[in-house]
């Protein structure tokens, strides 16, 4: 009960919150080659775990997601506040609950959700792409999709181990969008590397992106 009255309560901060950002997407036509891609019209967005904030707040109201979320209790409080804004968490981690997870999102995403993942995360090294993800892609048959959202003005958590960002009120959020990424179902494992390696280069050629766009228009 107590995780409910806390979770509503953060439901309502960031709505209020939300109202003060201003968005600019680049690079929808992206997300589009992505669905056409796959029967379901799913997909997996990549992101950096320091960009969560930025990634969960642009998209309220445009498109429910199914992500991985800790068992842990802090984890219990992320999954039902994401609840609350329709997503669906698959429940687990790399370390705990993995499998369970991975069974789970591939199901959600298989009957129609899009898949959203901090590919670097639970707890790092920060920006080196796990497998996870290519092993998603690869069962569900859909491409991977870099996500950047970047804030002109944010919150740095220097003592996180992904120096986590948090946007300030009343900032722009440049959302980038990058070319889609195909894993084929008959890849080896051998060249998950060379994969995620290239999901790491699109998602920061994308922040770069973000952030040169936000020089330009001051």
């Amino acid at each position: 009960m107590k995780i409910k009255i806390i979770a509503q309560l953060i439901y309502y901060i960031i709505r209020l919150l939300n109202l003060t950002y201003r968005y600019e997407f680049i690079g929808n036509a992206n997300k589009e080659k992505a669905k056409a891609m796959n029967a379901n019209s799913t997909f997996a967005y990549a992101l950096w775990h320091q960009n969560l904030i930025g990634a969960i707040f642009s998209h309220i109201g445009l498109e429910k997601f199914t992500m991985v979320i800790s068992e842990s209790k802090d984890g219990e409080l992320v999954a039902v506040t994401c609840e609350k804004f329709g997503h669906l968490p698959a429940r687990g981690s790399s370390t705990r609950g993995g499998k369970k997870a991975l069974v789970e999102i591939v199901r959600n995403m298989k009957s129609g959700y899009p898949g959203a993942l901090t590919v670097d995360g639970p707890k790092g090294p920060a920006h080196v792409v796990k497998p996870g993800i290519i092993e998603i892609a690869r069962l569900c048959q859909c491409a991977i999709v870099p996500l950047s959202p970047y804030a002109s003005s944010h919150w740095v958590f220097k003592k996180s181990w992904d120096q986590f960002r948090i946007p300030k009120p009343f900032s722009k959020i440049i959302v980038v969008i990058g070319e889609p990424i195909m894993v084929d179902e008959s890849i080896s494992r051998e060249n998950f590397d060379q994969i995620a390696l290239e999901v790491g280069k699109r998602i920061e050629q994308g922040e770069e992106a973000a952030i040169k766009h936000l020089t330009q228009k001051h």
